[in-house]
């Protein structure tokens, strides 16, 4: 099959849905299929023709000073419909409701191609919708029309994937009409298998101990830092080995850092900004932490979790529908925004080994589920039927 996923937020951003969409985009070319990667141009990849193999179509873009990586792109973009039409696409994945993703149903539905979304974030949350209105008092308005508009691309796909249970049935609940199908993010497994040892990785950050918990991901309004720093703040007074490690970048970095120091844990609480998404895979940064922390309720299986399954940490995370299908045994959970029960969670397992133990050896049985050829199996299966019901050969 010939492949064109439209991936709204590219290089040199990183994030859980490049990520993922990357992973299934590698493994079906791994599968014999042809793969083109449609993404937003900026001076940072104009040279960039091809990722191992795939090749790499830029259409021309502008920011849009809405959220970081975000770009305007003409959704009639002719240079874009003919470059599709001479390759002869056959499936046109989208992986966000912007303006590729409608250039992906503009097309689509001229040509009667099999148009695929996958519903990667619950982008109707209030931090995600606060990022485009700015001020909170406007969030309820633009809150009640998101569904409308999230509507005008799940309607006109034929269709959606999500990666959570939790999300796809909130999609089947409202568009009852719409083909939703449940398919996990998925992962090489096997990259985390190569990794630095714990005495090269505190050579590099001296601070590094046994105690030691981490998480990946922006830091913004959306993943509820605050309380993930002031719930280790409570642990961290009762317990002085403990640490706590952030990788990754955002627009309320400084105000986090700010509030390390107001609580005291200025030294104990290290913000590593961005880490080269192959490097921090073979840093040890995520194999020898205590375990994965995240306070964040707006998830939508996110990839960093997913990570932390497969180096076998345990999970401490909010109780959300979403984290919990993420939990077969090895997570540790706290009331969402509890910085008390966070921390308590911390302390429970920095302090109990066979507890640690426990949790560490469910995550690995769990990773398997995550596993990228098995994942890009389903979807290859979807899109085959996508095929059939449009009347157009698989091969």
């Amino acid at each position: 099959m010939r492949i064109a996923f439209f991936i709204e937020v590219f290089y040199p951003e990183i994030n859980g849905v490049i990520t993922a969409t990357l992973d299934l985009a590698r493994n079906l070319s791994r599968r014999g299929h042809t793969i083109f990667l449609v993404v937003p141009k900026n001076k940072q990849i104009a040279d960039l023709d091809q990722i191992d193999g795939m090749e790499v179509v830029k259409v021309s873009s502008f920011s849009t000073f809405i959220y970081p990586g975000v770009r305007w792109t003409w959704p009639w973009d002719r240079k874009l419909f003919r470059k599709l039409k001479e390759e002869k696409v056959q499936i046109l994945h989208f992986t966000g409701p912007w303006t590729l993703g409608w250039s992906a149903l503009i097309f689509g539905k001229k040509h009667s191609i099999p148009i695929i979304q996958t519903f990667h974030t619950m982008l109707n949350e209030d931090t995600y919708l606060q990022y485009l209105v700015k001020l909170r008092a406007l969030v309820p308005i633009v809150r009640a029309g998101s569904w409308w508009y999230f509507g005008k691309y799940i309607q006109r796909s034929d269709i959606i994937t999500t990666p959570s249970r939790f999300a796809g049935e909130i999609l089947k609940e409202r568009f009852p009409d719409k083909e939703v199908h449940h398919i996990s993010n998925g992962i090489d497994t096997s990259i985390f298998l190569r990794h630095r040892s714990l005495e090269e990785l505190q050579k590099q950050y001296p601070f590094y101990n046994t105690k030691t918990f981490i998480f990946v991901g922006r830091i913004g309004l959306e993943k509820s830092i605050d309380v993930m720093i002031e719930g280790f703040a409570y642990a961290g007074k009762r317990d002085p080995a403990l640490n706590l490690v952030l990788v990754g970048d955002g627009p309320n970095r400084e105000e986090m850092e700010e509030l390390a120091e107001k609580l005291g844990m200025k030294d104990r609480v290290q913000f590593l900004g961005k880490v080269p998404h192959e490097d921090l895979l073979t840093s040890g940064l995520l194999q020898y932490a205590r375990a994965f922390v995240t306070a964040s309720v707006t998830e939508n299986q996110p990839m960093t979790v997913i990570e932390a399954i497969c180096c076998g940490l345990p999970l401490v995370v909010a109780k959300v529908p979403s984290m919990e299908e993420l939990s077969e045994g090895n997570a540790l959970f706290f009331p969402a925004g509890d910085e008390k029960a966070l921390g308590e969670q911390l302390l429970e397992i920095a302090e109990n080994e066979e507890l640690h133990k426990e949790l560490s050896e469910a995550s690995r049985r769990l990773a398997d589920r995550f596993e990228g050829a098995r994942v890009a199996e389903q979807f290859e299966v979807l899109y085959r039927s996508a095929l059939e019901k449009k009347g157009i050969d698989c091969e």
